[in-house]
């Protein structure tokens, strides 16, 4: 296992039970051949890949850390997991079977150290938690997912689909719709409705969910795959359910159900989900049955993160910790669709760090998306239809809550900080001076006198403070007199120190540092009874922020036996709140220990007392010190918006009347955290704080570690802290800063850094430094997955085989190329296979083809460079010939120079991330192009049209393979690149040339001079050459002079019969709708040798009979290269090409040709 992997601690299920292993052990190698398995064992593939990582997780912990390769490789060995009995391959499921040969099955390196046990626990658990079908959204999730106008055809059509078997009505007639339709026709074992994810995969398992995917399928002309018939079938279901979604999307929308209404604001996250239920069952679109079934369903694809396993109560809608835990689930999902449903609340937060960090542009939108919607939440925000908002708008936005999130941080650290004991100060002050006597600083040895002059003039001593003390008392004192002597009868008391240095300003430090605590936690009080408030309901905030308020509190005491004297008890710490609004009376009760808000009975909230036998209750009214009535009155809102709660005036009143209610100024806390000397005893200034007293205060535990919420799982010390912000214990530090996967750069940042766990971080929420507004979770016409697609192409045009992994995707599904299409009207580059005479998309994700037959699929292969007809692309090449001549003239040049050399692609209007050749050539063709601009795209066009070169070369070699086969590779995308960029193709003219180098064996040469004439096109022999053959183009470029007039058409195979019985040397002029292109054979040295020249890819020879047959028929008809080729069709189907006889004399004979310039590019050494 590489380092790179590291262990994410989580929470997990009940471990496996570890056993010997069986002898002999089964061998699940055969694993990887069998065929792809159905939706019932790909999940139980899943549940053993969980199983695997939750045995090597507990193989890491009985080993220890320090276990060797050979001791963990013998375990590996020696230990078994069961199979799940729904497995594959079926002869081991069911069957324990060796963790090492489970291993090996998965074609992955066995763990030799104790952090590869763990980094191959967590891999292999987070690829079991991904769903085989991923996030559940089918075809709506593909990397191009289907159109609107394909989503509308496949709802009509699931909508009208009807029972085979004639025993029941036709979906849209059967009430609960698609779902029931599916249900009444499938038998659900008991109680799996329980389980909504099961249920949902056993109705799309049946038969007649099998059915319909197909029939959908089928209907639509998609391609079909392993997995098509249920991503068919699942857009089916959800787009029944959510049809608004079709024409009307929006991110926060599902089924019409608004996840972002202000009704969910401060409420659990769960609540969003029961809301979707009842409202899909409301609006006729289920039945109540499968609500929940649906709702699984619809939110699997819009908003995993209301299914994920275990969030705290705490995280509400609106929450910063809410915030966090969205950010981390979508960026998690981003990565792996389908993982997120299947994790716990810890889990996904411990994951959190990593996920953002994977792709910045994902983290970026994802925050944005997420931070608007706490804005508008929190009332920091205007809520927009569009989405859309300005780069001021959003600034403003992160830094509030930037200084919330600082706000809270800090409350946390004062709320966690113990308050300073001058005991504690003192100890360490005497540790500090006398290190080596620790055992004496509590021994009562110790006298304290002042010097004084006797009445005969002699020295005496009087006793100031009456003893004995010790050393821990002395330094507690606040002893004025400088002139002070301490003695001892005891000879281990260091006399001679102290009476040298009698201060210890301990007594001093300790009273500031304890009003300064005391200011710390009233702030953070204050900050959090603010966060509560933000976090309310926004009833509840607004009845506070606008209702006439009083305050109340509630206190109890017991009545002494025969009912004189009284007991006081502790007061309740929940601060009672009364308003009237509007004509009515509510109340509420704000709990610190609690962490709520919660409404109460207005009656609760008023001035009374009873009588429980002894026990007397009486609520009092509360005015806090410094009240102003005016500010507790009715007002009446500004405007229609949600009130800015945290940071609003009414909310900062209420927040200091609970700081207050609090009592942190209770003589009591600080006569405790003062501790008694023997002179206090002396003086008898105190006694000790008792606990009972300090009982008496509602908030001393503020005073002490806030702990809340303990949500540890496994093994792990975790909590949240009082804003809802997941922490990890000490005992889990070291872990979490392995996760981080950095460490702190002092003591005092470690302490405090690898605590939180999840938290985001934030820089900026404007893409492009802010220039102009951003829209906020606009329709998007790709898919989650269409940035893998694009990360994919970007390694394959830059890895040096790259091009070997279209090679291996096309042997396993035909023919898979790289070319442009439109998306949304957008024309972008992909990759798609060709099948059955239809381009479809590829998922490289995946590996496998997708959806509806493209229409307009442009492979590439220099796609602007293979016309053999130059009168149709004359206006191009002028457009762009035009455009770079006037970026060149005298005027203009030093702008064009600054653009080639310096000027930045992303600059350019109208360019997009992931364009190819013949996007980036429409660029440079637009009227109005700036000359810096068009040096930019003269840069970048020439680039594109080198890589096409290598590309199209790539495809060659991959078809043309086999003993007795040699490949020169050339391409006129890169000759033109160097030599005249606004060509739109030479490929006549280049076939005409190479034909009569094949003739005269010159032909290695001329390839040679078209590569230096590539390299350097402006010496004067170079230029000559570059004008002969563009002279030849012009002479040849017209399919009439291309074959010289006697072309005739035929069928790939009859062009290899042609190659095979001929009996003397012979060239084939081949033309396509709109290419040039040469094969044949000749006889060398008493030999037939055959050939295959394509001027966009290079020249083949072949020596070995079936290596041509093979060959040819990959490059005219199977394979990639014939894939490019734009060609009619025989009668009978086969892809049809103009052919004719090449003659030398239709060179050296024939008008308009210069047989000797033609001759001399290729006999002629550049």
């Amino acid at each position: 296992m590489t380092s790179s992997v590291h262990h994410l601690p989580r929470a997990i299920p009940t471990l496996p039970t570890l056993v010997p292993a069986p002898t002999p052990a089964p061998t699940p190698g055969n694993a990887v051949a069998n065929p792809k398995p159905n939706l019932k064992t790909a999940l139980a593939d899943k549940r053993n890949l969980i199983t695997l990582g939750e045995a090597l997780s507990q193989l890491a912990r009985q080993l220890g850390a320090d276990a060797t390769a050979p001791v963990i490789l013998a375990a590996l060995k020696s230990t078994s997991m069961l199979l799940d009995p729904d497995s594959h391959p079926p002869q081991d499921a069911g069957r324990h079977v060796t963790l090492e040969a489970f291993i090996h099955s998965l074609g992955l390196p066995l763990p030799d150290r104790h952090f590869a046990l763990d980094g191959l626990s967590d891999a292999v658990i987070g690829r079991g938690q991904v769903h085989p079908l991923g996030n559940l959204g089918g075809a709506l999730s593909w990397p191009v997912p289907l159109s609107t106008d394909q989503q509308q055809r496949v709802r009509r059509i699931a909508m009208s689909h009807v029972d085979p078997h004639g025993q029941q009505p036709q979906v849209m007639q059967t009430q609960g719709l698609l779902l029931e339709f599916l249900r009444l026709r499938t038998p659900l074992p008991a109680g799996l409705l329980n389980d909504p994810a099961k249920a949902l995969e056993a109705l799309i398992s049946s038969p007649e969910g099998q059915l319909l995917g197909e029939t959908l399928r089928e209907t639509l002309q998609g391609v079909a795959t392993d997995s098509s018939t249920m991503d068919y079938l699942l857009a089916a279901v959800i787009l029944q359910l959510d049809p608004e979604s079709i024409t009307t999307p929006h991110r926060n929308v599902v089924a019409g159900f608004d996840l972002a209404h202000d009704k969910h604001w401060g409420k659990p996250l769960s609540a969003l989900v029961d809301g979707l239920e009842q409202h899909l069952v409301s609006q006729a679109k289920t039945s109540a049955a499968m609500a929940g079934v649906a709702a699984h369903l619809l939110l699997a694809n819009r908003a995993p993160a209301l299914l994920i396993k275990g969030i705290p109560a705490s995280v509400t809608y609106g929450s910063p910790a809410c915030v966090d835990l969205m950010i981390a689930a979508a960026t998690l999902e981003a990565q792996t669709p389908g993982r997120v449903a299947n994790m716990t609340y810890t889990e996904v937060m411990f994951a959190a760090r990593s996920a953002s960090a994977a792709d910045p542009a994902v983290t970026l939108r994802v925050q944005r998306e997420v931070l608007v919607d706490w804005g508008v939440a929190n009332g920091v925000l205007a809520r927009k239809d569009d989405q859309r908002y300005s780069a001021d708008e959003l600034t403003a936005l992160l830094g509030e809550f930037n200084a919330r999130r600082a706000l809270t941080s800090a409350a946390t650290q004062a709320l966690d900080a113990q308050i300073p004991s001058r005991r504690e100060m003192a100890l360490a002050e005497l540790k500090k001076r006398f290190p080596e006597q620790q055992a004496l600083f509590e021994e009562k040895r110790l006298h304290i006198s002042r010097q004084e002059t006797t009445a005969d003039g002699g020295v005496g001593y009087r006793t100031i403070e009456v003893g004995p003390h010790s050393m821990l008392d002395i330094a507690m004192m606040d002893l004025p007199d400088a002139d002070c002597v301490f003695t001892s009868d005891d000879t281990r008391m260091p006399l001679a120190a102290l009476n040298a240095n009698p201060r210890f300003v301990v007594a001093d430090a300790f009273e500031a540092q304890f009003a300064g605590a005391v200011q710390q936690k009233k702030a953070a009080i204050n900050t959090y009874v603010r966060h509560l408030i933000s976090q309310a309901p926004l009833a509840i905030r607004e009845d506070l922020e606008y209702g006439k308020i009083s305050f109340f509190q509630e206190h109890s005491h017991s009545l002494g036996t025969g009912f004189t004297g009284t007991t006081p008890h502790p007061r309740n710490e929940e601060l009672l709140v009364e308003v009237e609004r509007d004509g009515v009376t509510r109340a509420y009760a704000i709990s610190f220990n609690k962490g709520v808000i919660a409404p109460i009975r207005p009656s609760r909230a008023s001035a009374q007392s009873r009588r429980d036998a002894n026990i007397v209750h009486e609520t009092k009214a509360f005015i806090p010190k410094g009240d102003d009535v005016a500010r507790r009155e009715e007002q009446k809102p500004a405007n229609q918006s949600p009130p800015d709660s945290f940071n609003s005036g009414r909310t900062g009143l209420i927040a200091e009347a609970f700081v207050q209610h609090a009592d942190l100024d209770n003589e009591a806390i600080k006569q405790q955290a003062r501790g008694l000397t023997t002179a206090d005893n002396n003086r008898r200034r105190g006694e000790a704080v008792s606990e009972a007293i300090l009982d008496l205060i509602p908030f001393r535990a503020a005073f002490n570690h806030f702990r809340k919420g303990h949500i540890g799982e496994g093994l792990f010390d975790l909590g949240m802290d009082l804003f809802g912000i997941l922490t990890a214990g000490v005992g889990t530090a070291g872990k979490v800063i392995k996760i981080a996967g950095t460490a702190a750069a002092t003591a005092t940042k470690v302490a405090r850094t690898v605590k939180v766990i999840g938290m985001a971080t934030f820089s900026s929420l404007n893409p492009l430094s802010g220039l102009g507004d951003a829209a906020v979770g606009t329709t998007r016409l790709i898919g989650g997955g269409f940035s893998k697609s694009v990360e994919w192409l970007n390694h394959l045009r830059g890895a040096s085989g790259g091009y070997d992994l279209l090679k291996a995707a096309s042997k396993e599904h035909g023919p898979t190329l790289i070319g442009t299409y439109k998306v949304g009207g957008i024309e972008t580059e992909g990759v798609a296979v060709l099948k059955n005479d239809h381009w479809y998309p590829y998922d490289p994700v995946a590996n496998k083809p997708y959806g509806l037959p493209i229409d307009g699929f442009s492979p590439r292969g220099a796609p602007e460079l293979h016309a053999s007809n130059g009168v149709a692309n004359e206006p191009a090449y002028l457009r762009l010939h035009n455009n770079i001549l006037n970026a060149r003239t005298a005027e203009n040049r030093p702008a064009f120079n600054q653009g080639y050399l310096t000027g930045r692609l992303h600059e350019l209007p109208g360019y997009r991330d992931g364009m190819g050749s013949s996007q980036l050539r429409k660029l440079a063709e637009a009227q109005g192009r700036l000359p810096r601009e068009l040096g930019i795209l003269s840069r970048e066009l020439k680039l594109a049209y080198i890589r096409d070169g290598e590309y199209t070369s790539a495809l060659l070699r991959h078809d043309a393979t086999g003993p007795g086969v040699s490949v020169l590779p050339f391409s006129q995308a890169r000759y033109n690149a160097h030599v005249d960029l606004p060509s739109v193709g030479e490929c006549a003219g280049i076939s005409y040339a190479m034909a009569l180098a094949l003739h005269l064996g010159s032909e290695e040469q001329f390839v040679k001079n078209l590569l230096k004439v590539s390299d350097n096109p402006s010496t004067a022999a170079h230029t000559r050459f570059a004008t002969h053959l563009r002279d030849l183009q012009d002479a040849v470029k017209k399919p009439s002079a291309f074959h010289f007039g006697g072309q005739v058409e035929v069928g790939y195979d009859e062009i290899i019969e042609k190659m095979l019985t001929s009996g003397k040397s012979m060239t084939i002029r081949i033309g396509t709708v709109d290419h040039a292109m040469l094969a044949g054979m000749r006889i060398k040295n008493g030999k037939p040798e055959w050939f295959f020249f394509d001027p966009n890819a290079g020249l083949v020879k072949f020596t070995n009979l079936q290596s041509m047959e093979k060959g040819m028929e990959e490059l005219l008809n199977s394979g990639q290269s014939a894939a490019l080729h734009n060609t009619r069709r025989t009668l009978t189907g086969k892809r049809a090409y103009s052919i004719s006889t090449f003659d030398p004399g239709h060179v050296n004979n024939r008008p308009g040709i210069n047989p000797d310039a033609v001759r001399e590019l290729s006999s002629v050494t550049l």
